[in-house]
């Protein structure tokens, strides 16, 4: 028999268990972890002050005023991150990560909260597949107690000091690749699963499970989404604004707002 590509979701029958799987940046929390730790950095001179005045903030100042795009500012913050971050050691920035979290662990959307509680009530596994830094992302599932997480992987030598070399986790193909590991590990029936997520790398997730949930999406997200003729059949929108919750439901055009 034909195995299925690494890429491809892989769904067995009579699986016993059913899962919610969280992006974290954009989905959960309201920020990004990587850009509060990088923060944290600039203002312990850990990283050069410097770098955020003349590479960063210029970028930054263009998406505040809405002139910019917010990728171009994520990725080039991102990239002085690892490379800033190259030998410092794991001790460290475990202490940081916890100080980010303990900060910052609240700063979520009430949509995704509401709904990760009652996936948890009703016997859902829960599990965290994120492109932030696996140290963020351990903390982060600590505090929402995850029963597994993913994050971008942060390689570290003999001494504990980091490599500056990763593994990303903030792409669709190992995404799903994430997803068909912890289905494996967990025993998971994606047809009584759910998803969220908010940006293209959250695409394959999405269309894995039966249940999709495109969290204040962006225009590219949302275009796939709608592009792909089953997955926008299945997919709920939900917006976040102010004190109310516009869900939109895609195959029919419906939309309905709540109060939170």
């Amino acid at each position: 028999m034909k195995k299925k590509a690494k890429n491809q979701p892989i769904n067995k029958e009579n699986r016993k268990n059913k899962a919610a799987f969280f992006d974290i940046d954009g989905t959960l929390f309201r920020s990004s972890l990587l850009v509060e730790q990088f923060k944290i950095l600039i203002k312990r001179e850990i990283i050069d002050p410097k770098v955020w005045f003349d590479e960063i903030k210029p970028l930054y100042d263009q998406y505040d005023k809405r002139y910019g795009e917010y990728d171009n500012y994520l990725l080039t913050l991102t990239t002085q991150y690892q490379k800033k971050l190259k030998g410092i050691s794991l001790e460290y920035i475990n202490k940081l990560s916890k100080e980010i979290v303990q900060r910052n662990k609240d700063i979520v959307y009430r949509v995704t909260r509401k709904a990760l509680n009652r996936h948890r009530k009703d016997g859902y596994k829960i599990f965290f597949i994120s492109g932030s830094p696996d140290f963020l992302v351990n903390e982060f599932a600590k505090y929402y107690k995850a029963d597994y997480c993913i994050g971008t992987k942060y390689i570290f030598d003999k001494d504990n000091k980091f490599t500056g070399d990763i593994r990303p986790m903030w792409d669709s193909k190992n995404k799903i690749k994430a997803l068909n590991f912890l289905c494996e590990k967990f025993d998971i029936d994606l047809n009584n699963s759910y998803a969220y997520g908010d940006t293209n790398g959250d695409l394959s997730i999405l269309k894995a499970v039966s249940n999709p949930i495109a969290v204040n999406p962006s225009f590219e997200f949302l275009t796939k989404i709608i592009e792909d003729i089953d997955l926008s059949k299945k997919t709920k929108v939900y917006i976040e604004r102010k004190d109310v919750l516009y869900e939109y439901n895609l195959e029919n055009k419906n939309v309905e707002f709540k109060k939170f």
